[in-house]
């Protein structure tokens, strides 16, 4: 397959440099060689190098202002695996420079980046939700692809907005979503003869949407930007459709009976206050043109920055197995060689990053290697959705000379550093968080933390990675959905209950 990456031919330059524009949301930036960020970096749960390998742990905020019942759809969408602090914008100062001033969120940008990524909570994964796995076709031309995507908001049809997006983009959420649907019944979040196909809490029509066909940008063969200048998108929300069960009902209260809420969106005024159209992304894979929820954002933030597309990409290059894969990355992070790790990303998935990536390493600058060297890593492997899960079973480091060993059999895990040694088994976590926390931790608390981080030990920790082309490299959007999943199977039903009683 071929896909708008780093692989492509050469990319002709734009004439007129990218003009500042106000109005979108911050949605956070370009992480140091990362992608436009919606949420905080991924869990961390394990040893981790300074760059890329594994995930990082951090509270995520709600998008969107819709309920949230479980893990969001793209969560740091088209980021790399993050691991040491990485500056954000609008949080510290971006690629080390000063941070910038804060801009008023564009309610329109806001609109569409919400039903191009997909989140929203619990109402959008009712929204999104397709048992059936027929694929979309795509158009002919970049203007085609992204008509449809308005007409299918006009016509409701938030399915068809889904299954219209870039083929790599609409199979990570329709991946997982059913999975987390399913967690849900089971810890009796949601009903259990709740129909994801037929229920939904969100809806949204337009009117009148224009484009501007003559003024869209041609970055290449692969990538167009066209231009939206006007028309009206209306959002209504409804929570109460959500099939939550009666206790979810309960405990949320007035929250839920606030009814529904509509709002229009003037997407003629948005284009006259941003005083240029708003781009929207078409990329063409395999001949067809689909509009690209994660090379929207990229152009939003190259603008943002009045930056320009770059006249060539980051050519992909993957490893002979998952295990290498892995091992790879983990290598790159600690060699701080952000052009290796942006290469072993998924050109399907991550392309987005592969394209923009000699942008990324000009505004990063020159990294400074953690000095760590990776002396061994024995790994296990096992079938996910979409890839291949590799879990750490041995870990060698040296670092400032000392040497580090860590290693997994079970559920337990043995750590050697300067002559001592340390076990930690699942069935010690509870003694452990009670002994770290005292008295400040409830008892119900301390029996749901054990329990998942019990099912983190016997799950393991690692990455997943997808094959591409005969290649394999390491998904970070994958990795966070299975790390998120087993999350979930640590739960119980009861567990939910002790959380409930905790936040009222």
């Amino acid at each position: 397959m071929s896909y708008p990456g780093g692989g492509g031919g050469q990319w002709q330059p734009q004439n007129d440099p990218y003009q500042q524009g106000g109005g979108y949301p911050q949605q956070g930036g370009f992480q140091q060689g990362g992608y436009p960020q919606q949420q905080p970096g991924y869990p961390q749960t394990g040893p981790q190098p300074q760059q890329g390998g594994y995930p990082q742990t951090g509270p995520q905020p709600q998008q969107g202002g819709y309920p949230q019942t479980g893990p969001q759809g793209f969560p740091q969408q088209g980021g790399y695996p993050q691991t040491g602090p990485q500056p954000q914008w609008g949080q510290q100062p971006p690629f080390g420079g000063e941070p910038p001033k804060k801009k008023r969120t564009g309610l329109v940008i806001t609109v569409l980046v919400a039903v191009l990524l997909l989140v929203g909570g619990g109402v959008t994964y009712f929204a999104f939700l397709r048992s059936s796995t027929t694929a979309a076709s795509g158009q002919d031309t970049p203007k085609l692809a992204a008509e449809k995507l308005i007409t299918s908001l006009g016509s409701g049809d938030i399915i068809g907005v889904m299954n219209g997006l870039a083929p790599a983009e609409a199979k990570l959420s329709k991946d997982y979503t059913e999975a987390v649907v399913n967690e849900a019944k089971r810890l009796e979040i949601l009903k259990k003869d709740a129909d994801p196909n037929k229920v939904s809490g969100i809806e949204f029509k337009s009117e009148g949407i224009t484009f501007d066909e003559a003024g869209a940008e041609k970055i290449n063969d692969k990538l167009t930007i066209n231009k939206l200048t006007g028309g009206k998108i209306t959002i209504t929300s409804d929570a109460s459709k959500i099939p939550l069960t009666d206790k979810i009902v309960k405990a949320l209260g007035a929250k839920l009976e606030s009814g529904a809420k509509t709002e229009t969106v003037d997407i003629t005024e948005e284009v006259k206050k941003r005083g240029k159209p708003i781009g929207i992304a078409t990329i063409n894979v395999d001949g067809e043109w689909y509009p690209s929820a994660f090379y929207t954002i990229a152009n939003i933030a190259l603008e943002e920055e009045k930056l320009k597309w770059p006249a060539q990409g980051i050519a992909p290059e993957g490893a002979a197995s998952a295990q290498d894969a892995a091992k790879a990355i983990v290598t790159a992070g600690m060699d701080a060689d952000l052009k290796k790790v942006i290469a072993l990303l998924p050109p399907d998935e991550m392309g987005v990053l592969q394209a923009v990536g000699p942008v990324l390493l000009e505004q990063a600058g020159s990294q400074k290697p953690t000095g760590a060297k990776l002396d061994a890593l024995e790994t296990d492997v096992k079938d996910v959705t979409g890839g291949k899960q590799v879990t750490i079973r041995k870990l060698t480091v040296t670092a400032d000379g000392e040497k580090v060993d860590i290693s997994r059999t079970g559920d337990c895990y043995t750590v050697e550093a300067q002559g001592q040694q340390q076990k930690l088994c699942a069935d010690e976590l509870a003694q452990l968080v009670q002994q770290q926390g005292g008295k400040n931790i409830p008892p119900a608390a301390v029996d749901v933390i054990a329990r998942v981080g019990g099912q983190i030990m016997k799950d393991g920790v690692g990455v997943v990675a997808t094959e591409v082309d005969g290649k394999w490299y390491v998904s970070p959007i994958r990795t966070y959905y299975e790390l998120a999943l087993t999350l979930f199977r640590g739960l119980e039903p009861k567990d939910v209950d002790a959380l409930l009683e905790l936040v009222k």
